[in-house]
């Protein structure tokens, strides 16, 4: 017992020996705590002094906050500096006092993003701190509010064209060392309109604030600057002059600047790599994509006001830098090498790259000298061999297709360590994240292969349809990822014809997945409208990219391939190095065909709606009668039905074959019914090929028809359709609109099918079904079904790596399906395959070592989970250690898929560019997704502030958890969260995410019972 404890002991005999020597005593002291183990007792005199100084305290902090009030002082720190798309408060005479931390990587302390300091006018301060690693920015007062009027330039997100810029001249240094780097930007401007003002995008940056000027072009005429402050909401710099630049006179603007570099993957920042030996080396890349050019250095980023850079880099000589052109010369001085770089054409500022590092590279030079590098880590060039062959073929097809050669002289390609995305197509230095780029034989899977062969094409196809022509603003961003989405198949399908990439993936992998995100409500049109830079952020998903392609498919079946190419030849040409609008695309196309469709109404119908019909086929004597109809999974309610203009009509190119005539008819339904004709006892198949964007529904003796066909001759029909017939009878099933035993009665044909895309389609239909039911007793009805269907097929096929690519990819689904169903043969296979590998050192067949892996994991324990996870530590193959790192979460102990979930918060464990692919990796089970679910809600805030200016990982992670969630009780619970905790980037995501689970929930109502009994009636050998 401490003296502490004594004297409260002592104090209290006192008390009480007071207390019995009676009553007249007692009301000296005032009882403070009743507890009879720790009650004490205080006299009047210490209960009035204890009010007193409470008082007292209370009064100096009125007296504070008033002072505080009155002076307006504002103090940023990590938990309140957050972006904000709403309108802040007004302050007047605001000061803002904010402290940057030199190597903090998370993003939240940044001033641009203190959104109460709307209209706060900041002054950069020269000095740096090295002994606390700390700069601050000093500020000036605000100008009053009638100085700041609501139609002020600087209040609408998009810059006035008063100024337009023509040049950049940038001279950064980047010192790896310390992290930071510093620059000095010239812009050349042309003024349009008289005006006063000179507004730029700025973020993340320190001004040096005497370092701005505005001076007239090739003279010493230097304009006074009235004053100048930072608009933070817009991320803008803004200069009132004291004099009006005049119309079609040029500028030259000069901005001295200095920033920190970080690991957040956004504008100029901070990667890592280790070598073989274990030493740690440092590099810095860039992403601009979509708004971060404004954090590499000043300038007006807005992908319509192109500009040619010149660009002058000085970092440490142990590295070597390269950019979009190549070099023009370099000098070394003092330990520091100085390059100068050719300027570029001109260009969106978005398109401009950036890596330091001391990779090496492949090199390949083509007929017209055409220079082709790609480069990586060096003991990972070996993995760069089929890359650069499939650049050469990609850069020879698209030179021919668009009869256009690449005005740059060369093209670097660079595998970075560190990587938000999949790649960017910055013109001549394109950047990926390493599985992306590399491709390791024997190591690397057939769908490996397959994504860099993808990837490769689709950012090659970016150097005609988004370098050379751009969109003019981000609502129009699926011009971009659409036409690179589908000519980047036209490529592959020329280079690998035998591969069927038409059915393979883009069907399988794209159509069918974006349908499902486009039926919900709270999808969005392609083109759809920008308001905020989170909008711009939220727009790179599927609907831009996915269902881009699929519209532009569309269009390409009905003009022809011919009339296609000549249409996009006219486009490329006509407004090469400019900036064009989705219509002058439409008119282009019109053109092409001479008239004969009228494209623009016609695809308008498909880009400024949301969501697609559904065909509804009647017969009615000699014909069948077509109507259309939105297609929704979700119940409609939560959103105005108002289609617009539209009202959710569409002009559709109907196609269908009939047991008569294979030959490909085409009806338009404009934005109307239709009819065509019926011959009795004939079946008739539509959409054919799957190349329209639209779901059919037959009459029930229809289905049951094409049902039947399937059973006893299923290759009568296009591979493409089967899996289509599978997907909408599903769909069908899931909107309420077919009933479930429909829909599963055309799967029993499945274990004769030994095409692709038909499984796909099933696994993904049947996907939602197992992961609804996997809580009740119909799942083990449904594993049931699902092991007959794929035993006979896994018995006859074997499990080589030989044979085409679709060849291949079957053998991966099957053996994967077989392992998941837990059919003794495939299950003993694998993990007979998994302990020679981990106890015997066997090279395992590579297109079957991520299930091998898999089930490695989920059948033992600790040992195998720990084997496995350092084995991804010690592989130099990225590929590898994804496969690796999903079957890590594929464990069935629970305290180490817990782990592995937390670990993404480690860097030193998890990369920040693999967060994602974790939570998706943790979400293909049922105890995964419990794990993964737990952890977005009880580490929501962390989540938030670690992960929530990632313009992609927020996002994909709230889909991939909450995709099959269906209880009430978790509905209301991640309803507040997202409502009470509002996502930076993802508001969209979280509108879906909860759209999609009160959808799973009704279903869950309606369907569970239809399908445990048809279940029940065609599994065998169960109760």
């Amino acid at each position: 017992m401490d003296k502490k404890e004594n004297g409260v002991s002592s104090l209290t005999k006192e008390l009480n020996g007071m207390a019995s020597s009676g009553n007249e005593k007692r009301d000296l002291f005032v009882e403070y705590n009743t507890d009879r183990r720790t009650g004490c007792y205080l006299s009047r005199f210490q209960v009035t002094c204890l009010i007193l100084g409470n008082l007292f305290i209370l009064c100096t902090a009125v007296a504070l906050v008033a002072f505080v009030k009155k002076e307006r002082i504002i103090y940023g720190s990590v938990s309140d500096a957050v972006c904000s798309c709403q309108t802040p408060r007004s302050h007047t005479n605001v000061t803002v006092d904010y402290l940057y931390v030199k190597n903090q990587t998370s993003l939240t302390v940044l001033t641009e993003n203190l959104a109460e300091t709307e209209n706060s006018t900041l002054e950069e301060s020269n000095n740096v701190e090295d002994s606390n690693n700390e700069e601050s920015e000093e500020t000036t007062q605000l100008p009053e509010e009638e100085a700041d009027p609501e139609n002020a330039p600087w209040r609408k997100i998009r810059l006035s064209r008063d100024l337009m810029p023509l040049l950049y001249e940038i001279n950064l240094e980047v010192d790896l060392e310390n992290l930071t780097y510093r620059g000095h930007v010239n812009m050349t401007l042309i003024c349009t309109n008289n005006t006063k003002f000179v507004i730029f995008h700025i973020s993340h940056l320190f001004l040096d604030k005497d370092s701005v000027k505005v001076s007239e072009n090739g003279t010493k005429n230097v304009f006074k600057i009235l004053k100048q402050f930072r608009y933070i909401i817009n991320q803008f710099w803004v200069m009132e002059l004291d004099s009006e630049l005049s119309a079609g006179t040029v500028y030259k603007v000069s901005v001295g600047y200095r920033g920190f570099l970080h690991e957040d993957l956004r504008g100029i920042y901070l990667s890592k790599y280790v070598t073989p030996e274990g030493e740690i080396r440092r590099l810095a890349a860039t992403q601009l994509q979509s708004t971060d050019a404004r954090k590499t250095f000043p300038c007006m980023d807005e992908p319509d006001m192109k500009a040619a850079f010149q660009l002058t880099l000085t970092h440490q000589e142990e590295y070597e830098a390269i950019s979009n052109t190549p070099r023009k010369s370099e000098r070394l001085a003092n330990g520091w090498k100085t390059v100068e770089f050719h300027a570029t054409p001109v260009m969106s500022t978005y398109l401009l790259a950036i890596v330091i590092s001391d990779f090496t590279h492949r090199e390949m030079v083509l007929d017209n000298g055409y220079n082709i590098r790609v480069w990586s880590q060096p003991d990972k060039i070996k993995q760069t061999e089929y890359a650069i062959d499939m650049v050469m073929k990609c850069y020879n097809f698209f030179t021919e297709y668009f009869n256009i050669t690449d005005v740059l002289t060369k093209s670097d390609h660079v595998a970075v360590p560190d990587f938000s995305g999949g790649a960017m197509e910055n013109w001549g230095l394109v950047l990926y994240r390493e599985t992306a780029l590399l491709y390791e034989h024997g190591v690397s899977s057939s769908e490996n292969k397959l994504m860099v062969t993808l990837i490769v094409a689709h950012e090659v196809a970016h150097t005609w349809f988004g370098n050379m022509v751009t969109m003019r603003w981000w609502d129009d961003l699926w011009l971009n990822e659409g036409f690179a989405s589908l000519l980047m198949y036209f490529a592959m399908d020329a280079i690998y014809p035998d591969w069927n990439v038409f059915t393979l993936s883009v069907v399988a992998k794209e159509v069918f997945p974006v349908m499902v995100k486009d039926a919900l409500t709270t999808s969005h049109p392609v083109s759809t409208p920008i308001a905020t830079p989170n909008d711009i952020a939220e727009s790179f998903d599927s609907i831009s990219y996915s269902k881009g392609m699929a519209i532009l498919r569309m269009l390409m079946g009905f003009v022809g391939w011919e009339d296609f190419q000549k249409g996009l030849r006219t486009y490329v040409s006509k407004f090469k190095y400019q900036n064009a609008a989705m219509d002058q695309l439409w008119d282009t196309f019109t053109e092409a065909v001479n008239y004969k469709y009228d494209i623009k109404s016609t695809m308008n119908t498909w880009t400024r709606q949301m969501g697609y019909p559904i065909i509804t086929m009647h017969a009615q004597g000699d014909s069948y009668y077509l109507t259309q109809s939105r297609f929704l999974l979700d119940d409609g309610k939560t959103t105005n039905s108002n289609g617009g203009m539209y009202d959710y009509k569409w002009v559709v190119p109907f196609t269908y074959i009939t047991e008569g005539d294979q030959e490909v008819q085409l009806q338009w339904m404009n934005k109307s019914s239709a009819t065509i004709p019926r011959t009795t006892d004939s079946w008739i198949l539509a959409n054919y090929e799957y190349v329209g964007y639209y779901r059919v529904n037959y009459e029930v003796d229809m289905w049951a028809q094409l049902a039947g066909i399937l059973n006893r001759n299923h290759t009568e029909f296009p591979e493409a359709n089967r899996a289509g017939l599978i997907g909408d009878s599903f769909n069908l099933a899931r909107a309420k609109i077919l009933d479930y035993d429909v829909a599963l009665n055309m799967t029993t044909y499945l274990k004769y099918e030994r095409g692709y895309a038909p499984w796909v389609a099933f696994l993904d239909s049947v996907e939602y079904i197992r992961s609804s039911i996997s809580k009740s007793g119909a799942y083990v009805l449904m594993q049931k079904y699902l092991r007959d269907l794929v035993a006979p097929v896994f018995d006859s096929i074997e499990m080589t790596m030989e044979g085409n690519l679709p060849e291949r990819y079957l053998r991966q689904t099957i053996l994967k399906l077989a392992c998941n169903v837990g059919y003794k043969r495939a299950v003993e296979y694998a993990k007979g395959m998994f302990y020679h590998w981990k106890n015997d050192g066997i090279t395992l067949p590579s297109d079957f070592a991520s299930m091998i892996y898999t089930v490695g994991v989920s059948e033992g324990g600790m040992e195998e989970w720990d084997y496995v996870w350092n084995r991804s530590l010690s592989t130099n193959v990225a590929v590898e250690r994804e496969m690796l790192m999903q079957a890590l979460g594929q464990s069935q102990k629970p305290w180490l898929l817990w782990r592995y979930a937390n670990w993404i918060f480690d860097p030193s464990k998890i990369r920040r560019q693999d967060v994602r692919l974790v939570i998706s990796y943790l979400s293909k089970r049922p105890l995964g997704r419990m794990i993964s679910l737990h952890l977005l809600m009880t580490k929501w805030d962390r989540l938030n502030e670690q992960f929530g200016f990632d313009n992609f990982l927020l996002r994909e992670t709230i889909s991939e958890v909450t995709q099959f969630v269906n209880s009430e009780f978790e509905y209301k619970q991640l309803r507040t969260l997202f409502k009470d905790h509002p996502p930076k980037v993802a508001k969209k995501e979280t509108q879906n995410s909860l759209a999609l689970i009160r959808a799973n929930i009704n279903w869950m109502d309606e369907n569970y019972d239809v399908i445990t009994d048809w279940l029940r009636d065609h599994v065998v050998g169960m109760l």
